[in-house]
């Protein structure tokens, strides 16, 4: 996996913010090739007849299967994942991937699906005081986010570092109290957000299907989702590469040290400091 150095800029930006922007993450060529296999898998999306007034019947959500696209297996080893390895630690692996696919709405539809939400559910067993940071995810742009209301995901930003749910006032969809990010993206920019922040989906309402590949990772001791859950045999060899195996699900055991990611972490010089179950006083 290609090394691309987190700057202290951005670490910052990311732990205020709880998102952080990659610019040109993948560089034309690659958003060509990784938006054909998308369409591909999208196809039947694509070229079936528009619900008129069902706005859920024009979004798509898909998520099992995208590995099987040589250029979306590529991804999960995409240098971006160099900067969630400093951000959380090497003992990672992918947690979720999705394809998510929006037609356009007409300009006075109501908003489709609006529901802030963290990810990963866990504030449903442990509420919302003191959450970890568990999981971050990559959110690949494959189309250009230049306006408002075209189908990117909204982020409250800092909302990561809230011990409440959102307060939203009734007959409004959005909270007073912090700040609604639109972010304005274009293809082959990153996005990545971590479990805490809140965010909702959003409304398409330019003339073109907007569209982003979106990679979770999280810590290897957080179960995947299910279409991940089982090591798919054949997707593993596919790759020799010993940190594909990782992320991939190669280490069942959880206390096996994630050896790939360790030694590319030591390599790279971004090893996180051991800690110590005891000290010495």
């Amino acid at each position: 996996m290609e090394f691309v150095q987190l700057s202290d800029a951005q670490r910052q930006s990311f732990n205020e913010d709880g998102f952080l922007v990659v610019r040109n993450a993948l560089d034309p060529e690659k958003v060509q090739r990784v938006t054909e296999a998308s369409d591909r898998l999208a196809g039947p999306f694509l070229t079936k007849p528009e619900v008129r007034g069902r706005p859920e019947y024009n979004h798509l959500d898909l998520r099992p299967g995208l590995l099987r696209e040589e250029a979306l297996l590529e991804l999960v080893t995409h240098s971006t994942v160099s900067l969630v390895v400093q951000l959380m630690t090497p003992n990672i692996h992918l947690h979720s991937t999705a394809l998510i696919y929006k037609r356009p709405e007409t300009p006075d539809a109501p908003a489709f699906r609006r529901g802030w939400h963290r990810d990963i559910r866990i504030p449903r067993d442990l509420g919302h005081q003191s959450l970890p940071l568990v999981g971050i995810k990559i959110c690949y742009c494959l189309t250009d986010f230049t306006e408002s209301n075209c189908g990117m995901t909204l982020m409250a930003r800092t909302s990561h570092l809230k011990n409440e749910p959102l307060a939203i006032p009734r007959d409004e969809v959005d909270p007073p109290d912090v700040e609604v990010c639109d972010v304005r993206l274009n293809a082959g920019d990153a996005l990545l957000f971590e479990n805490r922040i809140f965010h909702t989906a959003a409304p398409n309402r330019s003339n073109r299907v907007s569209k982003v590949l979106i990679y979770g990772y999280a810590y290897r001791w957080m179960r995947t989702e299910v279409y991940l859950e089982v090591p798919d045999q054949e997707l593993l060899k596919k790759t020799d590469d010993p940190i594909a195996h990782q992320l991939l699900g190669g280490y069942r055991d959880v206390d096996t040290q994630p050896w790939a990611l360790q030694e590319w972490a030591k390599r790279h010089g971004v090893q996180p400091a051991p800690v110590p179950w005891t000290i010495e006083i």
